[in-house]
């Protein structure tokens, strides 16, 4: 193997995996899991593994015409194939929305696309540019039309059985027709356009996944809004601050300097936790099944208990000391949380009556034996 296939192999491998890791990362509030989106995208190599066999079979015994199994087979029997793994992660408490399902998805889709890389570039002479080639077209078709199936799978999680056949079927279908209209168009219109359509369609899909997770992003953030409260032990200034959680970073910075990384990603995770509660209550309405709701309501007890392990670790001072070091316009958003903190320390330690107002403050943030830090 010469150095133009080492290099064609890993384009064919780094840039799906980069574009994966943006679309990850746009789960601002973590309700999806880590291991899930792995096992996705192995999923999706074990799935290019069962089309390639059953593509080949169909071919080299004369049931059907390659061209055919391109053109129709292929797209209905490769989306069936990547969409398997999400009939058993729908019933995860871990797959809240469809931003779940899209991502989830996705990663199946660049998983499939992967592996479809190294056997069409391994021992080709133009390995290089059909890598290229085919990451910025091929790839993230494969990526979307699983993108599409997740989110029907996230949209059905909230219908009864009916409803939920309907809307993944659907799913199903508009997969399947983006994936044959790119495989009819790339295999008809004369060389070089077949690139240009390949890439067009391939950002479209790109665009509709980036689009769609926005949307079910900013659905996410008002139940957060709308139910992130008391009845899950949550202050309203802790609340406050989770509303801000796509700026988490910026906000983390000074307590980073201060304190350390590992403080920083404590309350990072306090604060997804949160997050992750908010948008469980609000499912806990919406969805039909029992089963589903029961997995749920355990799911929210033991994010309860992880929130309070954390908060307890974090400390009250850590958070406090931020107010003094922030710049003006974040003051308000760690006004708002260290009235939570204290807002929970009055809720969890009452204090006698008659001491007045600054007596019960005095007594709330009273410093313990120890800084925590």
């Amino acid at each position: 193997m010469n150095i133009t296939s080492i290099i064609a192999l890993i384009v064919a491998t780094v840039i799906p995996l980069i574009v994966l890791y943006i679309i990850y990362t746009r789960d601002f509030y973590g309700t999806g899991a880590f291991s899930y989106v792995i096992l996705c995208f192995v999923w999706g190599g074990v799935a290019f593994a069962f089309a390639y066999l059953i593509n080949s079979y169909l071919i080299s015994n004369g049931i059907i015409e390659r061209l055919t199994v391109i053109r129709v087979v292929a797209p209905i029997e490769e989306e069936i194939l990547k969409g398997l793994i999400l009939i058993y992660l729908i019933r995860r408490p871990q797959f809240t929305y469809f931003v779940d399902g899209a991502i989830y998805g996705f990663a199946v889709g660049i998983g499939f696309a992967i592996f479809e890389n190294y056997y069409y570039i391994w021992g080709d002479l133009g390995a290089l540019s059909l890598a290229i080639q085919r990451v910025i077209s091929v790839n993230l078709v494969h990526a979307t039309g699983s993108a599409i199936i997740g989110i029907a799978f996230g949209l059905a999680r909230f219908s009864r059985l009916r409803g939920r056949i309907v809307q993944v079927l659907t799913g199903l279908a508009l997969a399947a027709a983006l994936h044959a209209v790119f495989n009819n168009l790339v295999t008809t219109v004369s060389r070089g356009l077949d690139i240009v359509f390949a890439v067009i369609i391939g950002f479209i899909g790109l665009s509709t996944i980036w689009a769609t997770i926005k949307r079910g992003l900013a659905e996410e953030k008002a139940w957060i809004e709308e139910t992130l409260g008391m009845a899950d032990r949550v202050t309203p200034g802790e609340a406050e601050v989770v509303h801000r959680i796509t700026k988490v970073d910026e906000i983390l910075e000074p307590l980073a300097m201060r304190f350390g990384k590992e403080k920083a990603s404590q309350i990072e995770k306090f604060i997804k936790i949160q997050a992750k509660l908010g948008i469980l209550r609000k499912t806990l309405e919406k969805l039909q099944d029992e089963n589903l709701l029961e997995d749920a309501r355990k799911e929210m007890a033991l994010l309860r208990q992880e929130m309070d392990a954390v908060r307890k670790s974090v400390g009250t001072y850590t958070m406090m000391y931020l107010r003094g070091i922030f710049m003006e316009e974040d003051s308000q958003l760690w006004g708002s949380l260290e009235r939570g903190i204290i807002e929970e320390r009055l809720i969890s330690h009452p204090v006698p009556e008659g001491g007045g107002l600054w007596g019960k403050l005095d007594e709330v943030i009273k410093p313990p034996n120890s800084l925590d830090e």
